[in-house]
């Protein structure tokens, strides 16, 4: 039924409902095929410090031509350059620690920020100490000390409640289509991509070193690859 409904109608065009019964269908389907092989990686955030640099450097730069001038005020914008680049490369573009199950029918992966529990516990408290100390300079200061107050209240709500928050997919082996294999020796990661592409039937994988030929061997058994590329970076999302 599922295949004759991917066949005959786009699944894009089938009914809301239709599609999460064929994706719960395939989801089951890969969960309870034979595993085949599981492991455990953490991948770093690939470019996260060319992405940091700029707007960082900026800062800084200015920061350093401020304090040469002689003006104290340089200070500012180097010990807030250097708190947004500890923020941003250990919080928003942390390395990510993923858990791979490789089954006769497909892969499930499992992955989440790799942030010791003591950063999320800092920032909750760093979080409610902002709210605090809000709530007092409007009551200090009166209902104007909303125009800045209010704003920066709201943010540190944001973080109030910030933890590790773990994500799930699986992906499906379309048997009988033919596939791309892009492998990645120096970055010990591939890719396998279904013709015509679909999203629900291609993925992106890290692996150890001592377990990388194995992986792609297994999964070269379990589709049809038609081609196979050897590429020098990241593979493609």
């Amino acid at each position: 039924m599922n295949e004759a409904n991917e066949q005959d109608i786009p699944f894009h065009l089938l009914p809301q409902e239709e599609q999460q019964r064929i994706i719960n269908a395939n989801q089951k389907r890969v969960r309870e095929a034979p595993t085949l092989h599981e492991w455990g990686i953490r991948v770093k955030t690939p470019f996260v410090w060319l992405v940091i640099s700029i707007p960082v450097g900026i800062m800084m730069s200015i920061g350093i031509w401020l304090v040469y001038s002689d003006d104290d005020a340089g200070w500012a914008p180097i010990i807030m350059g250097g708190i947004v680049a500890a923020f941003t490369r250990y919080l928003w573009l942390a390395d990510k620690n993923y858990h791979y199950r490789l089954t006769t029918e497909g892969l499930i992966v499992t992955y989440h920020d790799a942030i010791p529990e003591i950063a999320y516990k800092i920032v909750r408290g760093l979080a409610w100490l902002g709210v605090a100390v809000c709530v007092m300079a409007v009551a200090v200061l009166g209902p104007l000390a909303l125009v800045g107050a209010g704003g920066m209240a709201l943010f540190a709500v944001f973080f109030t409640d910030f933890k590790s928050e773990v994500s799930e997919h699986d992906t499906m082996f379309k048997k009988d289509w033919p596939y791309t294999l892009s492998i990645s020796n120096r970055k010990k990661a591939l890719r396998f991509e279904s013709t015509p592409f679909t999203v629900a039937y291609s993925d992106n994988l890290y692996c150890k070193s001592e377990d990388f030929e194995r992986v792609i061997e297994l999964i070269k058994n379990q589709i049809r690859c038609v081609e196979i590329k050897n590429i020098k970076g990241h593979p493609m999302i």
